[in-house]
């Protein structure tokens, strides 16, 4: 059944159809939330609450959008509250995600903000496992390269965005940090 389908089916009466809606999209919500808070508490929160307005407004969808984006955007609407500086960072990250090359960027996506597994990314993108990972830590340092350039050219700090925890996954935003801090070192040994 597609997603509207199970919502008709909910606001027929079904009583597990809306639990599918939720066991379909909830990885997806939660993980919206958690890059634009975060934190884990906070987005499992916010994921939670997406899902309780989307079940109390279920009847008000309209089929102008799929029934994904009209979640998504619930989500959305429950994570931002007074986040302004989770969406700032968000925002930064996202920009300075763009300006890394295509295949690193690529890795990134599916390994560190879908996150997949290194197997199943490297079968998406036709190359080996070794070379994803490879990517995906090029990737790393690139996206910490514009996130540091950023930093000094606008009210974005770098160190903001190390707290964020946005990029879920075994290596997360700690291993951005980490893959950071060499390359702002090593910046400031040739700017001195």
């Amino acid at each position: 059944m597609t997603d509207e389908e199970l919502l008709a089916a909910h606001l027929r009466g079904d009583r597990f159809a809306f639990g599918q809606l939720v066991s379909r999209h909830e990885r997806r919500v939660y993980g919206i939330c958690l890059r634009m808070l975060g934190n884990r508490e906070d987005a499992q929160d916010a994921a939670q609450e997406a899902f309780l307005a989307a079940l109390r407004r279920a009847s008000t969808f309209r089929q102008a959008a799929a029934f994904s984006t009209w979640l998504y955007r619930i989500a959305v609407n429950a994570a931002t509250g007074d986040h302004g500086d989770a969406v700032a960072t968000a925002v930064a990250v996202q920009s300075a995600l763009t300006r890394v090359p295509d295949d690193f960027r690529a890795a990134l996506v599916l390994c560190d903000l879908l996150r997949l597994p290194y197997a199943e990314a490297a079968d998406i993108l036709e190359i080996p496992v070794g070379t994803l990972k490879s990517r995906v830590f090029r990737g790393r340092l690139a996206l910490a390269e514009q996130l540091s350039e950023l930093g000094r050219a606008g009210p974005v700090k770098l160190q903001v965005v190390r707290g964020l925890g946005g990029l879920p996954g075994p290596a997360g935003t700690g291993a951005l940090a980490r893959a950071s801090e060499p390359v702002d070192s090593e910046r400031r040994t040739n700017e001195e």
